[in-house]
């Protein structure tokens, strides 16, 4: 990692970590919200004294107006907050550079398809699992959930459909806002077009080590974490 990377207090995870989530931002607020879903994330990066968090919004086509509601959420935090912008071009002169030295790398809601596309042209694919396996935390909502399993369901070309095209770093399925897309996510594990994976309600995710999954965490009351599994292997 360049010297200029480096934090007399940053001590990377213990392990690979993933924060697969369902939940990240009070959008209703103004300005936004932050669950205390970053805190625990700041807390498996090692309690930094000011950790530094690199919000992905590449799913909305990088928009404007979610960057600029990102830095007002955490403008009274002691949080050292940037962004990684793709379009036109990137916003920092190294982007792996940028990434490797974070605490935390937030990935933002939209679409997962173009999402993983725009980010295989960049390479993105590639640095952020060097990222993961370097100790910085990973971890999304929606989209920045779906993205780190091997496959899942999106809406990104308009109704719910499955994908197979994740970036593999868990080795299973995800659905996202569960209680809305269970049947479709429980078809598809039936019948084998997904393998066996998890899923989230709104206001819930999953705490990966490795490819293990470590707890199921909420931001709210009622908000639950599912496994589903084909019939075979039950």
């Amino acid at each position: 990692m360049p010297e200029a990377d480096q934090r007399e207090d940053a001590v990377p995870a213990e392990r690979p970590t993933i924060l697969a989530t369902s939940m990240g931002f009070n959008r209703a607020r103004d300005p936004w919200r932050p669950s205390p879903l970053f805190r625990y994330a700041f807390d498996l990066a090692g309690r930094p004294s000011r950790p530094k968090l690199c919000f992905l919004t590449t799913g909305t086509g990088d928009r404007q107006s979610s960057i600029d509601s990102f830095y007002a959420a955490f403008a009274d935090n002691s949080v050292d907050t940037s962004h990684l912008s793709l379009f036109a071009q990137p916003n920092v002169p190294d982007v792996a550079a940028h990434l490797r030295g974070q605490d935390v790398i937030w990935v933002d809601r939209g679409s997962l398809a173009n999402l993983l596309a725009v980010w295989r042209t960049h390479a993105l694919d590639k640095v952020l699992r060097a990222c993961w396996q370097n100790g910085v935390v990973l971890g999304g909502e929606s989209a920045g959930s779906l993205c780190w399993h091997v496959a899942g369901t999106t809406d990104s070309f308009g109704e719910v459909r499955p994908f197979t095209d994740g970036l593999g770093f868990l080795p299973y399925s995800n659905a996202v806002y569960y209680r809305e897309r269970l049947e479709l996510f429980q078809q598809c594990i039936a019948t084998g077009v997904l393998p066996d994976g998890y899923a989230t309600d709104a206001g819930a995710g999953l705490h990966y080590e490795g490819t293990d999954l470590i707890a199921a965490i909420a931001d709210r009351k009622g908000a639950g974490a599912y496994r589903v599994t084909h019939p075979a292997s039950r």
